[in-house]
């Protein structure tokens, strides 16, 4: 967690990679990883044995700002109390050896494309009945929120051509919000209740960066923020023939495919060469899902009680999980305590959050025993 950040992460990677082995050899799990510059890790359990959770944490740094979702920086402390809390639960008996994988990306709102064929590739020794995400929040809210899915994203880059981006951007955009799934019965419902909170929509402002979407009633700013597309046209600072004259970036709700976004952007940029970087599917996660009820008694012991919205506001590797493996990842922040830097926390402070994250791991596990003979 000490180590400084790096444009190229090698000394990130490697620390990395000897954190990761040593755990590897103390949980019972095989670490693998892909060859990459950045590679993706992941701690997966010996042959033949099936998961009982699967876990998500990243080693490096975001692309994009990740305020107020979680701390600037704080992947590797996320990291970090992750594999803690996995430490204890095993050590303490909650898990045996073996019966958890993790897998360890460079970064959560990056690396779409080569993260999906990783997980497909290892699907029979990653996917399990629920998936989590460990997260580190600038402070404890009142009310713990719980997210019911998470956005997608579509990045797309445009070389040449004489079609203004914006112009594309727009077009797709259009065509997007007239075939868009609109909320459901239930969303509508959560809508209502979270619009009534003032809290709720000064932590809605910091998602949202058109100051248009900030403006209308709180259900309106809700539904945009979760259920409508939007689009930044993005100009690299210097032009230079190898890179794109645009890069177009897509928020995207139910429905929206990158597949399908990135032939709408080639048939609206006749004579230029388009090429997608990212793609993460919007998901959903049902409320009756095992890790839904994990975390319902969670924020009820740690907070006022569940603040649970239809899908988080930003983008989240979840249905990249969802698509690859069946597992989608609800999302759990757990606190920073005050008077802490993410990259050199007190002792008894980083101990408080690794209790709280093998809480979620010791709930996770009664929720699923207690869902598994329904299913039976």
């Amino acid at each position: 967690m000490s180590l400084a950040r790096e444009t190229l992460p090698q000394l990130s990677a490697e620390a990395a990679r000897k954190a990761l082995t040593a755990a590897a050899g103390s949980l019972g799990l095989e670490l693998v990883e892909n060859k990459a510059a950045a590679p993706i890790f992941a701690l997966i359990p010996p042959e033949g044995d099936e998961p009982r959770l699967t876990l998500f944490a990243t080693w490096h740094a975001e692309t994009v700002p990740v305020l107020p979702a979680a701390v600037e920086g704080s992947e590797r402390l996320a990291l970090a109390v992750t594999m803690g809390a996995l430490s204890g639960v095993v050590a303490a008996g909650g898990l045996s050896p073996g019966s958890v994988a993790v897998v360890v990306a460079p970064g959560a709102a990056h690396g779409s494309l080569v993260l999906d064929p990783f997980l497909r590739e290892r699907r029979v020794r990653l996917a399990s009945p629920a998936g989590f995400w460990i997260r580190v929040l600038p402070r404890a809210p009142k009310r713990r929120r719980i997210y019911l899915g998470g956005r997608g994203r579509v990045v797309i880059g445009i070389w040449g051509g004489d079609t203004s981006p914006h112009l594309i951007r727009d077009e797709v955009v259009a065509a997007l919000e007239d075939e868009a799934y609109g909320p459901r019965p239930l969303d509508f419902d959560l809508m209502r209740k979270l619009a009534d909170n003032r809290d709720v929509l000064e932590f809605l402002e910091e998602t949202v960066e058109d100051p248009e979407a900030a403006s209308g009633s709180g259900e309106t700013r809700l539904k945009s923020a979760i259920f409508e597309p939007h689009a930044q046209v993005i100009r690299p600072g210097a032009s230079h023939p190898d890179r794109p004259v645009a890069w177009l970036t897509f928020e995207t709700a139910e429905g929206m495919e990158g597949p399908e976004i990135l032939a709408r952007v080639r048939a609206a940029a006749p004579g230029s060469r388009v090429e997608m970087a990212e793609s993460m599917p919007w998901d959903r996660i049902g409320i009756h899902h095992p890790t839904i009820q994990a975390l319902i008694p969670l924020s009820k012991a740690r907070s006022a009680g569940p603040e649970i919205w239809p899908a988080a506001p930003w983008a989240t590797p979840s249905g990249i999980f969802t698509r690859a493996l069946g597992t989608p990842l609800a999302e759990w922040g757990v606190p920073l305590p005050a008077g802490n830097a993410v990259r050199f926390p007190k002792p008894e402070a980083f101990e408080a959050m690794t209790r709280e994250a093998a809480e979620l791991l010791l709930r996770a596990v009664d929720a699923f025993e207690e869902q598994a003979p329904q299913r039976s």
